[in-house]
């Protein structure tokens, strides 16, 4: 188990990560770096193709969980690492039925007269 502190200006929050959780953030960040040493990218370049720092992508490639999701999807996508998967079609079916799902979920009504 990893616990996150965060601090912000008005509070301290605290998170647990579980250790799957860890593993796979790692997992993915040595991906990432991996995948920006095989293009002959330094941590700068990356950064500047994602709009953050350069260590901003150091800790993304330590598995860092404090990194926002959209900042580690954009670093992959930067460098060629597929998500999900690669194909436009593919994705647009899973959006399709995630949508799907939505919309019956929407339409279960809960009876709570006991």
């Amino acid at each position: 188990m990893f616990i996150i502190i965060y601090m912000t200006r008005n509070s301290k929050s605290t998170i647990l990560i579980s250790g799957h959780t860890t593993i796979v953030l790692e997992t993915l960040g040595a991906l990432i770096k991996a995948a920006r040493i095989e293009r002959n990218m330094s941590q700068a370049d990356l950064g500047t193709r994602v709009g953050v720092s350069r260590y901003t992508i150091s800790v993304l490639e330590k598995g860092n969980p404090n990194v926002a999701i959209g900042t580690v999807f954009e670093a992959a996508t930067v460098v060629g690492l597929p998500l999900i998967g690669d194909e436009p079609r593919f994705l647009t079916k899973l959006s399709q039925s995630i949508a799907n799902l939505v919309r019956v979920s929407k339409k279960v009504e809960l009876d709570n007269d006991f």
